[in-house]
């Protein structure tokens, strides 16, 4: 059984992936634009769900054009492994993303989203992040922002704006016991959001939309290149990430 990271709210619920599916998007965009990843580029989606009831869920592997150079990396308990058998060529790892098993940039770009609001605490946070960052030389990530007023997970206004511990206690009296422990759902705002990377990397902000209320922060997190790594960029590295992609529908 996959694990659940938002209440179930029956009539709204398909509103809620609706809506959710149209930001997830634009993320896509987003990561398109950024990473300017081709067919060769070794890519990954860090932290799948193991839902299947909605796109919103794998919106990655569907818009993805280059799933043969896809690894879609998820917890055991995700029951995820389905991934490999519905898009063609793609790699699925179980790995917990505190604990990768793979060499440091592995992957050419990665993306990490609406995970990292659901790792613990900020020293946990903060963990997953720099291993994440560790295998990839570029990933972005994205998490709902803290300062909306609507907390997206239950759609309830206001609530994650009260002290933590009334914010949870306002949870478990609403129903939302699983989403009250720290474990489940620790959000984030920019400025606790940004002090979670890595220094010695180059870390950007980005924008989905409007900058003076965003639903989702977002963050590219890049290798930091030298002048010397800049001067032996290969032929190939440059020819591939200038190939365009495909046009992508969901």
């Amino acid at each position: 059984m996959p694990l659940t990271y938002s209440a179930s709210l029956g009539p709204i619920d398909r509103a809620k992936n609706h809506f959710a599916l149209k930001v997830r998007r634009r993320v896509f965009e987003l990561f398109m634009h950024e990473c300017q990843t081709g067919p060769e580029s070794r890519v990954a989606d860090l932290g799948v769900s193991g839902h299947r009831d909605h796109p919103a869920h794998y919106f990655f592997e569907v818009l993805y054009p280059y799933t043969d150079h896809l690894t879609a990396v998820g917890q055991a308990r995700e029951d995820a492994d389905w991934y490999s058998e519905q898009f063609s060529g793609l790699t699925f790892l179980e790995a917990d993303l505190h604990d990768i098993p793979l060499p440091d940039n592995y992957f050419d770009a990665a993306i990490c989203n609406a995970v990292v609001e659901h790792a613990g605490t900020r020293e946990q946070q903060a963990s997953l992040v720099r291993e994440v960052c560790r295998v990839s030389r570029q990933v972005l990530f994205t998490t709902p922002n803290k300062q909306f007023p609507i907390e997206l997970h239950t759609f309830v206004p206001l609530v994650h704006w009260f002290p933590d511990p009334l914010f949870r206690a306002v949870l478990r009296r609403l129903g939302f016991g699983a989403l009250a422990r720290v474990e489940t759902l620790h959000p984030l705002d920019m400025r606790s959001f940004l002090r979670l990377f890595p220094k010695e990397r180059d870390n950007r902000r980005l924008s989905l939309g409007a900058w003076h209320l965003p639903t989702n922060l977002v963050c590219l997190s890049s290798v930091r290149e030298t002048a010397a790594s800049l001067d032996h960029l290969s032929v190939a590295s440059v020819t591939r990430r200038g190939t365009g992609a495909p046009a992508w529908r969901l």
